[in-house]
C-alpha cells in the first residue's frame, strides 16, 4: 500500500509492532480460515498432510544459557542455608518462623520483617566501611537480604523455563537444543526455535514454533488438534511411525 500511496518504506519497528501487537493474536485463526477456504475451493484435499520441520538458530549468544537443572540444584542448596539461618535467629533472638518441609519466600520475608523490627527496638545503627565493627544482627540481616535476592532470582529463572530445560538470557523464548553437526563434525547446543509445518497440495496448512527439542513431541500437539483417523500423514520420523501404527491413530507414510 505504501508503494501505491507514494509513502516511504516502513521501518523495521513498524513491521515488528504489527507482528507482535496485531498479527500474533490472530495468526492461528487466519491460518485456519485460509486452510478452510482452500479446502472449499478444492485446492487442498484434506486427506493427506506432509509434516517436516527444522531448527532455526536465534541471534542470542550461545554462552547466555540458563539450565533448569543447575538452577534447581542451586535453589535447593540455598533453601538449606536459609533454614540454617532461621534456626540461628531463633537461637540468638528467640524469633520463631514456622514452616513445613520446605522454606518458602513468605517465610524469608517474615523473618526479615521481624529482624528489622528487632533492629528498631534496640536502636541499632548499621555501620559500613573499613574499621567499623558490624553487630551480629546486621550481619544476619545482610546475609538474609543476599539469600532473598538469590531466591527471587532462582524463582524467576524457573518461571521463565516453565516446562523447558533451558533458555537464553538475551532471548528467553529460545531453547538450547543440539544442532546438526557442521562440516568439522561438531555438534553444539545453541539457542534455537523448532519450526514445524504441515503441507497439503503444496500449501502450508499447519505451522507452529515451539521449544520441543524433537519432532515426536510436536506430533502430540498436532495429532489432537488438526486431523482425524482418516488423514494420511507423511512424516520423517520412524519412531513416530511405529508408535502410532501400533495404536492405530492414523495412517502413515515415511519419507
Amino acid at each position: 500500500m505504501y508503494l501505491l500511496e507514494g509513502k516511504p518504506v516502513p521501518d523495521y519497528a513498524t513491521f515488528a509492532r504489527f507482528r507482535s501487537i496485531h498479527f500474533a493474536p490472530c495468526a492461528k485463526r487466519i491460518l485456519a480460515e485460509m486452510s478452510n477456504l482452500l479446502y472449499e475451493l478444492g485446492e487442498i484435499s484434506g486427506e493427506s498432510i506432509f509434516i517436516d520441520g527444522t531448527k532455526i538458530e536465534t541471534c542470542a549468544n550461545k554462552y547466555t544459557f540458563v539450565w533448569k537443572k543447575a538452577v534447581t540444584k542451586n535453589q535447593e542448596k540455598l533453601l538449606i542455608k536459609i533454614a540454617d539461618l532461621i534456626a540461628e535467629c531463633e537461637q540468638l533472638y528467640g524469633i520463631q518462623i514456622v514452616y513445613g518441609d520446605t522454606v518458602k519466600m513468605k517465610h524469608v520475608k517474615r523473618l526479615r520483617k521481624k529482624l528489622y523490627a528487632l533492629k528498631q527496638e534496640e536502636n541499632i545503627v548499621f555501620v559500613h566501611g573499613i574499621g567499623k565493627r558490624k553487630t551480629r544482627l546486621q550481619k544476619n540481616i545482610e546475609t538474609l537480604e543476599d539469600y532473598l535476592d538469590r531466591l527471587k532470582g532462582y524463582t524467576k529463572k524457573l518461571h521463565i523455563c516453565g516446562k523447558r530445560n533451558s533458555y537464553s538470557k538475551t532471548d528467553p523464548d529460545a531453547t538450547f537444543m543440539r544442532m546438526k553437526e557442521d562440516a568439522m563434525g561438531n555438534g553444539q547446543l545453541k539457542p534455537v526455535f523448532n519450526l514445524q509445518h504441515g503441507v497439503d497440495s503444496e500449501y502450508i496448512v499447519w505451522l507452529t514454533v515451539g521449544p520441543q527439542p524433537t519432532d515426536t513431541q510436536f506430533w502430540i500437539v498436532l495429532k489432537y488438534g488438526f486431523f482425524t483417523k482418516k488423514t494420511i500423514v507423511s512424516i520423517d520420523t520412524a519412531q513416530l511411525y511405529r508408535e502410532n501404527r501400533e495404536k492405530g491413530s492414523c495412517r502413515f507414510t515415511i519419507y
